[in-house]
């Protein structure tokens, strides 16, 4: 990359005059043009420095300011004229405008033509580009060698550093740090890299877009900072990011060229890493299913088989099943989706408990939760919070809604089948009485099958009559009443854990009950009235 000031160790500039500007000396110079009419606006490229006489503007000097002010926003690098021939002389008012907008005005000798001195500098300029191709060539090749002798992911990002003399992150796409060079291991380095990770966690969909970024940066003697982004796909829906910091100091011949090159060889070391991981999680879900399926019949066995993929014995078991709410999108894109989610599932969870398992079974994600058994199991409030953490931070991250079904505890990890098919239905159930984005214990789908065994008339009978005219609701308004009314009832009466489960107001959860009590005509925190309701709403799956 060259700017203005680079320019003038070219011999057809050695002479020349800076008139105005002389701050604008470091921008950016791409290209050079040739052009003598008032129009010219229109042909110019960005970051070229505009060659003229002035020929347009003979009998209107002072008109070269309208000029200034317009290429100074596409922007260009500036203007080089040749006095003398049709413009003796700048007027102050152009000056003071190029002063004022740190845009570069030169004066040409004027023994050199206009052409002399554009083939100069173009030439000056494609002898820089070429070498910045070798060198991006020569980057992409020594990358490329690398990787074919198994260089590991770290090591690429730690070279790449050495070259770029620069610091250098690659964040995976849910934003955190997967690699960095060695600068960043130095304290204070080491709150610059927080506070980057930090920052794209929190907007991540809109970073991805930016080619360009400044940051603050807390703590620091230097508040902001420059980075610069590079998209490096793999087959995951969303891409890593490759973060330059400082990109402006790049030495040369380095480049945004050579950097795409080696993102390149880094995109491959990276589906290569994902094809191995595929595979060892292919043989880690290949297990569980069939343990959850019941074909691993023996303890011993499974004891020995699940040891490698961090199976305990002598534990509290519990199984979670989880699934996307609305997967209506194409099966290739669902899954790169599901491989995208499986990977933020075992991070967010080995958070939790790093003896949590993870694995996938049919289309739902499993989560394995493994406890001590010396001590009591979490009561369902406690694992409810965490699901509620985690879907809101898959819904803020991700944009997408999940739900959960949960079933018993169990002390012998030959019940584990059990506690998976417990989860299953819990989900199932949730699903016909929620729709979308709930968590479901299976305690409560034991009561609605010993409802089954009364005659269906019988159970139409009392559901009409506990629920009357709600009992099939005519419009989303009557939807919203009963679904705001189960989950009331589920939470003990609660306003705020409703209001907070149903994303809204705790007045319009007010307003809803009160609503509710009207068209039933009962108190529905009367214990007896409260204990019809729960059931006819268990039964509500039946007749709608």
């Amino acid at each position: 990359m060259k700017i203005v000031e680079d320019l003038f160790i070219v011999d057809v500039l050695q002479e020349a005059k800076i008139l105005a500007g002389h701050a604008g000396l470091k921008r950016k110079v791409d290209s050079i043009e040739i052009s003598e009419t008032p129009d010219v606006i229109h042909f110019l490229a960005e970051n070229s420095l505009l060659l003229t006489t002035g020929y347009a503007f003979k009998d209107a000097p002072h008109q070269l300011g309208d000029l200034i002010s317009q290429i100074n926003k596409r922007p260009c690098a500036g203007i080089a004229i040749k006095l003398k021939r049709f413009i003796d002389v700048i007027p102050q008012e152009v000056i003071d405008l190029a002063d004022s907008l740190q845009f570069p005005i030169i004066q040409i000798p004027e023994s050199l033509t206009l052409g002399t001195v554009a083939h100069q500098l173009i030439s000056f300029i494609w002898d820089n580009q070429i070498e910045e191709l070798f060198y991006a060539i020569h980057v992409h090749k020594k990358f490329t060698n690398m990787m074919m002798k198994g260089y590991s992911l770290h090591s690429l990002i730690e070279n790449l550093g050495s070259l770029l003399k620069c610091p250098v992150l690659l964040l995976d796409p849910i934003g955190d740090v997967t690699s960095f060079s060695h600068h960043f291991q130095t304290g204070n380095m080491k709150i610059v890299m927080e506070n980057v990770e930090d920052h794209f966690k929190r907007n991540l969909d809109n970073y991805r877009e930016k080619n360009d970024l400044t940051i603050g940066i807390t703590r620091q003697h230097h508040p902001v900072i420059s980075l610069k982004m590079f998209k490096v796909k793999t087959m995951n829906p969303y891409p890593y990011l490759l973060i330059i910091l400082n990109p402006e100091k790049l030495p040369y011949p380095s480049s945004q060229l050579t950097i795409e090159q080696a993102s390149t060889v880094i995109s491959f070391t990276l589906l290569k890493n994902e094809a191995i991981r595929e595979n060892s999680r292919m043989l880690e879900n290949h297990f569980f299913a069939s343990l959850v399926d019941g074909n691993v019949s023996t303890k011993q066995e499974i004891i020995h088989m699940g040891k490698q993929y961090g199976l305990l014995d002598n534990q509290k078991y519990v199984c979670i099943v989880c699934k996307i709410d609305d997967n209506k999108q194409s099966t290739d894109i669902m899954n790169r989706l599901y491989d995208y989610l499986y990977k933020f599932f075992k991070q967010s969870f080995l958070k939790i408990d790093n003896k949590n398992i993870v694995f996938m079974k049919d289309s739902y994600f499993v989560i394995l939760m493994q406890f001590p058994s010396n001590i009591d199991e979490p009561n369902k409030s406690s694992i409810e919070e965490r699901l509620i953490e985690f879907q809101n931070e898959a819904y803020t991250n991700l944009k997408i809604s999940l739900s959960f079904g949960i079933g018993n505890f169990f002390n012998d990890l030959t019940n584990i089948p059990v506690t998976y098919e417990e989860a299953v239905k819990a989900w199932k159930q949730g699903e016909e009485l929620f729709q979308y984005k709930f968590i479901n214990f299976y305690e409560t789908k034991q009561l609605k099958e010993l409802i089954r065994l009364i005659p269906e008339k019988d159970l139409r009978k009392f559901y009409e009559n506990t629920l009357r005219s709600l009992a099939y609701p005519k419009n989303k308004d009557e939807e919203d009443l009963v679904n705001t009314l189960f989950v009331y009832l589920d939470n003990n009466c609660e306003i705020a854990i409703t209001s907070r489960k149903l994303y809204v107001h705790r007045n319009t959860v007010k307003y809803r009950i009160a609503k509710c009590e009207e068209i039933l005509n009962y108190s529905i925190h009367d214990s007896q009235e409260s204990l019809q309701l729960r059931i006819a709403l268990l039964l509500r799956s039946n007749f709608t």
